[in-house]
């Protein structure tokens, strides 16, 4: 879908609300929150993000945005363990998400988030770099339509992959007796 697309798609009688809005109104109506990544090796983290995004508010209405493959390859320069059907599909699973989306702005945009009718997009707020801005969520930020999130900080996507690099050799040796065990 192109951003034409997606602005003569805001048709109706939706506004974005804010989230001093939002925290003012006390609402019991649905907030829409978008967040997104490319969640490779789904883990607590991920679904801890989750959590904390519908704790925000009575009614929240979750939307999950996963990269693909190409894009991540882009713009992280590496392709992620599991690939984008996999990563969708754990995603997709999580029973604190409501609609997954596949695929899209690897750096989220204002048409983007109102194309799908959110009033915030949640991340941690650490900066995270996009070829034309030190950070991405910045407008976010500054339209105070961002819902800080907390990391995890005993788990991450990376940390992970420290694990399995820093203790390769007995993964491998598990691996080979596994595969050696194996019935034909």
């Amino acid at each position: 879908m192109n951003i034409n697309d997606i602005s003569s798609s805001l048709t109706g009688e939706w506004k974005s609300r804010t989230l001093t809005e939002l925290y003012k109104a006390d609402t019991k109506e649905v907030v829409r929150v978008y967040a997104d990544g490319v969640y490779d090796l789904f883990h607590p983290g991920h679904v801890e993000q989750f959590r904390q995004v519908k704790a925000a508010f009575p009614n929240v209405y979750l939307i999950i945005g996963v990269c693909s493959d190409a894009d991540t390859l882009k713009y992280k320069g590496c392709l992620p363990v599991m690939n984008e059907g996999e990563c969708l599909k754990m995603v997709d699973q999580c029973r604190y998400v409501d609609e997954a989306y596949f695929s899209p702005p690897f750096f989220p945009t204002m048409e983007f988030i109102n194309y799908l009718k959110a009033d915030l997009v949640a991340h941690d707020s650490l900066p995270y770099n996009s070829p034309t801005t030190d950070d991405c969520y910045a407008i976010f930020k500054a339209s105070d339509r961002f819902l800080e999130t907390q990391r995890t900080p005993t788990i991450s996507t990376t940390s992970l992959l420290s694990r399995i690099i820093n203790d390769l050799d007995r993964y491998k040796a598990r691996q080979l007796l596994r595969e050696n065990s194996s019935p034909l």
